[in-house]
């Protein structure tokens, strides 16, 4: 009977999350531009750029861009996070850890926690991990995206006291 409540919650978290990002889309982001690359266009940057792992990443799980939340899955990309509601809840602790104190990430923190509350220490790991990172909670990874990845993801990740000392 835990499983399947458990299997319940996990469900009405992602419900949640499909629920209300359109609406959080509307309302917040109703004056930004979506990006000028499709994930069609994605498909042609070079092996081993932020667009191609984009692109491959969406692929893998039939995804499509969301226009205005392109960024979204590039979250997922470079912090490691799967699109599963827990790990989807991870990634958003670690964007607040990380800097990224908007009211999305915000409530989906405190859903996610009360909803899933077994995954809370590993919800407090990924925010500190978050903290422990470079902030990219600002960053405009469009002009990025020709980047390589791998390179991206060690600027973030590496330990903060070592990217000031460069």
């Amino acid at each position: 009977m835990k499983k399947s409540f458990v299997k319940f919650r996990t469900q009405l978290l992602q419900w949640l999350v499909n629920f209300t990002a359109p609406i959080y889309l509307n309302l917040v982001k109703k004056n930004k531009a979506p990006w000028k690359y499709s994930k069609d266009d994605l498909a042609n940057f070079p092996s081993g750029s932020l667009g191609k792992e984009l692109f491959l990443f969406l692929e893998q799980r039939k995804f499509d861009l969301i226009p205005k939340a392109e960024r979204h899955d590039i979250f997922h990309l470079l912090t490691g996070y799967d699109t599963t509601p827990e790990e989807e809840t991870k990634m958003q602790f670690w964007l607040l850890g990380n800097g990224k104190w908007t009211p999305y990430t915000i409530g989906t923190c405190i859903i996610g926690f009360f909803l899933i509350p077994e995954y809370s220490k590993s919800f407090f790991a990924a925010y500190k991990k978050g903290c422990a990172s470079i902030s990219i909670s600002d960053w405009r990874f469009e002009p990025l995206l020709y980047m390589n990845f791998n390179s991206i993801v060690q600027q973030i990740h590496q330990p903060l006291f070592l990217a000031f000392k460069k």
